[in-house]
C-alpha cells in the first residue's frame, strides 16, 4: 500500500473509532425499527402520565358524585323503611281487627 492509502485509511479508522457504537448503529437500516419501538415506547409513557394527571384532577369530582349518589339512595331507602314500617303495622291493625271479628262471630 501506498502511503496516502494507509494514512486514508488511518484517518477513516480513527473516525470510526472516535464515534460510539450507538453512532454508528444510529445510521444501520437496522436502526430504524428500534427508532420506531423507543418512540412507541415513550409515547406509551407520556400518555400514562397526561392520563395519570387528568384522573388525578378528576377523580376527586367523581368521587363526589359517588357520595351524592350514595346519600341519595340511602335518602330513598330511609323512605321505604319508613313506609315498610307503616305498612307493617296497617297489616298488623287488620290482622288483629279480622282476629277480633272471628272472635266475636264465634
Amino acid at each position: 500500500m501506498t502511503t496516502r492509502k494507509k494514512s486514508v485509511k488511518k484517518a477513516s479508522t480513527r473516525k470510526q473509532a472516535s464515534r460510539n457504537i450507538f453512532e454508528r448503529f444510529d445510521e444501520s437500516f437496522v436502526a430504524v425499527p428500534f427508532k420506531v419501538a423507543n418512540k412507541t415506547f415513550l409515547a406509551g409513557l407520556g400518555l400514562m402520565v397526561v392520563t395519570g394527571k387528568e384522573f388525578g384532577k378528576r377523580f376527586d369530582k367523581y368521587a363526589k358524585d359517588g357520595e351524592t349518589v350514595r346519600r341519595q339512595i340511602r335518602k330513598s331507602f330511609d323512605e321505604i323503611r319508613k313506609d315498610l314500617i307503616v305498612v307493617k303495622k296497617d297489616v298488623k291493625e287488620v290482622g288483629n281487627d279480622v282476629r277480633e271479628g272471628f272472635k266475636k262471630a264465634a
